[in-house]
C-alpha cells in the first residue's frame, strides 16, 4: 500500500462505519432505546475503542507490517488461521451489505427493476472499484467522505423549524435496558472500525486516528438519529425499515428544491458502493497475506460474484436480514472482542 496520510485513514474509518449503519440501524435502535437511541451508539463505540486500543498495541510488534502481514508471518498456522477467520467475517459483511443495498434500491428507488439485476449491477461496480486497489479506494474516500460530513452537518439547519422537541422527552429518564439492547444491535456495525490496524501498518496508523474516526462517526450517527426522532417521532421511526431515507425526504429548500432527497441520495449511494468495495478489498488483500502467490486484483471478480450469490443464498428477503441482526451480534463479538484480546495476548510488543 502506498504512503498514506492521517486524513485518509480517518476518512476511511468514518466511511466504513457510517454509510451502512445510517440506513440499516436507526429503526431497530430507536425501537429499543426510544429517545435515547444515541446512547446505544456511544455504548457500542466505547467497547470498540477499547478493542481498537489492544489491536493497535499488537500491531506495534512489527512496525513495518500491518496485522494481516505480521500474524501470517510470525505464526504460520495460528496466525494464518486468525487471518482466515477475519476474511470470513468481512466477507459476511460484504454479503450482508450487497443484500441490504439491493433491497433498498428495489424498494425505494427502482421498484420495477428485478432485484437480481440491481444486485448484479451493484456487485459489478464494487468489483471494478476494488480492482483499482488502495489508491482508488483512498481517492474516492477523500472525495465523498468530506462531502457526506458537510451534508449531514447542514441537514439540521435546513429542517430546524420542523423539529418537535417533545419527542425526546423525558430527557433524563433513561431506560438503560433498551439502551443496552440498542448497543447490542449496533456494535457489529460500529465494530467494523477494527479493520484499520489490519490494513495499515503501525508506522501509518496511530490509535488517535481511530479515535478521531470514531468520534466523527458518532457525531454523524448521533445527528442523524436525533433528527429522525425529532422529525418522525419515536413510535413512527421505530417501526420503519428505512427511517433515515424518510428523514431525507423531509428536506426541502424552497419550492425549487422540493426533492432535495435526490441530491442527498446521489451523494450517499456512491459512498455505499465504496463501503462494499472496502470490504471486498479487505478480503482480497487478506487472501494475498495468507497465500502470497494469489493476486488480490485477480481475486476481486470471483470473490465479488461469490458474495453476490451468497447474498441471495443466505437471506431470503430483507426482513430476514433485519431479524438476523440480533444473532449476527453474537458472531461479530467473537471478532470484535474475543479475537482482539487473543491477538494482544500472543502478539503484544515485547517488554524492553
Amino acid at each position: 500500500m502506498q504512503k498514506i496520510t492521517p486524513r485518509q485513514i480517518v476518512l476511511l474509518g468514518v466511511t466504513y462505519v457510517i454509510n451502512i449503519t445510517m440506513v440499516n440501524m436507526p429503526g431497530q435502535v430507536i425501537n429499543t432505546a426510544h429517545q435515547h437511541a444515541y446512547l446505544s451508539y456511544i455504548l457500542a463505540a466505547a467497547v470498540v475503542l477499547a478493542m481498537l486500543f489492544f489491536l493497535t498495541r499488537s500491531s506495534m510488534r512489527f512496525p513495518g507490517q500491518d496485522l494481516f502481514q505480521s500474524l501470517a508471518s510470525r505464526f504460520p498456522f495460528i496466525g494464518k488461521g486468525i487471518v482466515a477467520l477475519y476474511l470470513l467475517f468481512f466477507f459476511m459483511i460484504l454479503v450482508r451489505d450487497i443484500r441490504i443495498m439491493a433491497d433498498f434500491t428495489n424498494v425505494v428507488l427502482l421498484p420495477i427493476t428485478p432485484i437480481l439485476i440491481i444486485s448484479l449491477c451493484i456487485t459489478a461496480t464494487v468489483i471494478y472499484i476494488a480492482r483499482g486497489g488502495a489508491r482508488t479506494l483512498l481517492g474516492i474516500t477523500e472525495l465523498y467522505g468530506p462531502t457526506m460530513i458537510v451534508v449531514v452537518i447542514l441537514m439540521p439547519i435546513i429542517v430546524l423549524r420542523d423539529f418537535d422537541f417533545g419527542w425526546i422527552k423525558p430527557l433524563f429518564f433513561v431506560q438503560w435496558k433498551g439502551v443496552a439492547e440498542g448497543g447490542w444491535l449496533s456494535i457489529s456495525y460500529i465494530g467494523q472500525m477494527i479493520i484499520l490496524p489490519f490494513i495499515f501498518s503501525s508506522k501509518d496508523f496511530k490509535y488517535k486516528y481511530g479515535l478521531y474516526a470514531m468520534l466523527i462517526s458518532l457525531g454523524i450517527l448521533t445527528i442523524l438519529i436525533l433528527m429522525t426522532i425529532l422529525l418522525l417521532g419515536v413510535h413512527v421511526a421505530g417501526r420503519m425499515m428505512y427511517p433515515s431515507y424518510e428523514l431525507v425526504r423531509q428536506l426541502r429548500i424552497t419550492d425549487f428544491l422540493d426533492r432535495f432527497d435526490l441530491f442527498v441520495v446521489a451523494l450517499w449511494y456512491p459512498a455505499v458502493l465504496l463501503n462494499m468495495a472496502i470490504s471486498l478489498y479487505i478480503v482480497c488483500y487478506g487472501l494475498k497475506s495468507v497465500i502470497p502467490s494469489v493476486s488480490g486484483k485477480m481475486m476481486a471478480a470471483p470473490v465479488g460474484l461469490f458474495a453476490y450469490s451468497c447474498a441471495f443464498w443466505f437471506y431470503q428477503n430483507s426482513i430476514e436480514l433485519f431479524q438476523f441482526n440480533r444473532e449476527w451480534t453474537v458472531i461479530a463479538l467473537f471478532f470484535i472482542v474475543v479475537l482482539p484480546l487473543l491477538i494482544f495476548a500472543i502478539h503484544r510488543p515485547a517488554k524492553a
